[in-house]
């Protein structure tokens, strides 16, 4: 027993520091901008999108970047007919809207990877923006994003947030059965989004999402696309961040101004949320390979929970062995972690999620657990997550 107590203190203070690392990120001042606008194509992969293509086409359409400049790249990846009516429909409307099918992506790829790959193929702007079906965006995001592409970035990486909830006046919404599971799944994810923010700000970046990040064409060049992680079953952001970062030497930056953010849908249910992240944290298990550095964080915070609940069930037997050290354990956990979400909230404008903070720490103790115990068979997962009833969701 004592040689469980001092590998959860260990993982603990790991963890601890990781997070004292990125709240420092947070406080630092927003990174240069730049008046340039080069040419941009928005690049989307979309599969079963019949709920949200049309929405995701009324955004990207209204964005207020010089048309000239802007094209929008709709990769089909196996749209139903609805959807491409819709395409149809938009193509004949904008000019600047290119369809073109997955196949035609580099064949040594797999999944959304050879989709993108296709998009890039096809496009001919100097940034390229990508994004997902079941987001959505303001009018400035394509000219917020661009605007960080100053001379020494390569690389940015946006914001992206789960939708209604935030602003917490969406009462109505959050009743039911399924509303701790929202609740929770909104904050966890903007937790997810402040650490990434503040590790990016601090030099260290570690994760982005495909939902709202851009870099140059030259570093899809230099890196040689996708071949490194050819046999991922995701792998086109954060761990395509640590290729770049590596074998393209991109440098990298965040955008923290709000018109660069986007929202996205969340889950359907508690099933596709925990299969979603499984497929996340697939891609977390790999992350030694890419980054070693990076790797104790995410074997720390999986350590800290998971040990947590295994120190409650050993505290049965032998509490004053062990709960002398799990008590101020947790103390200091929830204290840290509160403090980080009442930094990054304040920062962001995200007041709303505070009052969830305590729902959000016990059920992630659990989840941490259980995701990350299955984060080993993430890469085996097949791409089609699990859909409710007859409603078809957009390419994560």
């Amino acid at each position: 027993m004592n040689l469980v107590l001092i590998i959860f203190q260990g993982c603990l203070v790991v963890y601890l520091l990781a997070l004292l690392w990125f709240l420092l990120g947070l406080l630092r001042p927003d990174p240069p901008r730049t008046h340039d606008q080069p040419p941009v194509s928005v690049i989307v992969a979309a599969r079963n999108g019949d709920l949200h293509l049309s929405r995701l086409l009324a955004c990207l359409m209204d964005q207020d970047y010089p048309e000239d400049k802007l094209e929008i790249v709709i990769v089909n990846d196996g749209l139903s007919e609805v959807s491409k009516a819709s395409l149809d429909e938009a193509t004949s409307r904008d000019q600047r809207i290119k369809v073109v099918d997955s196949a035609s992506g580099d064949q040594r790829l797999t999944h959304k990877k050879r989709a993108l790959d296709a998009g890039i193929r096809h496009s001919r702007g100097e940034v390229l923006l990508f994004t997902d079906v079941d987001c959505q965006m303001e009018p400035a995001w394509v000219r917020s994003m661009t605007s960080y592409f100053t001379p020494g970035t390569d690389y940015v990486v946006g914001w992206s947030q789960v939708a209604a909830g935030l602003s917490g006046v969406d009462d109505v919404e959050l009743t039911g059965p399924t509303a701790p599971f929202k609740v929770f799944e909104r904050l966890d994810f903007a937790m997810l989004m402040l650490a990434a923010r503040g590790a990016t700000m601090m030099g260290t970046p570690w994760a982005s999402s495909g939902q709202n990040q851009a870099y140059r064409r030259s570093v899809y060049e230099r890196a040689g696309g996708f071949q490194k992680l050819a046999h991922r079953l995701q792998g086109d952001d954060s761990l395509f961040l640590q290729v770049a970062r590596r074998r393209a030497k991109a440098r990298i930056t965040y955008a923290t101004d709000p018109d660069a953010r986007i929202v996205t849908d969340s889950a359907e249910s508690l099933v596709q949320l925990i299969y979603q992240r499984i497929r996340w944290s697939g891609d977390a298990v790999a992350m030694w390979r890419f980054n070693p550095v990076f790797f104790p964080i995410p074997v720390a915070t999986f350590g800290v929970n998971a040990l947590i609940i295994v120190l409650v069930l050993a505290a049965l037997a032998d509490s004053t062995t062990v709960l002398p050290v799990l008590i101020p354990g947790i103390l200091l956990k929830a204290l840290v972690e509160a403090t980080f979400l009442l930094v990054g909230s304040t920062k962001l404008s995200l007041g709303g999620l505070r009052q969830h903070f305590p729902l959000w720490f016990l059920m992630q103790i659990p989840y941490v657990t259980l995701v990350g115990l299955a984060s080993f068979w993430g890469n085996r997962l097949p791409w089609r997550r699990p859909v409710s009833g007859k409603r078809k969701t957009g390419q994560e």
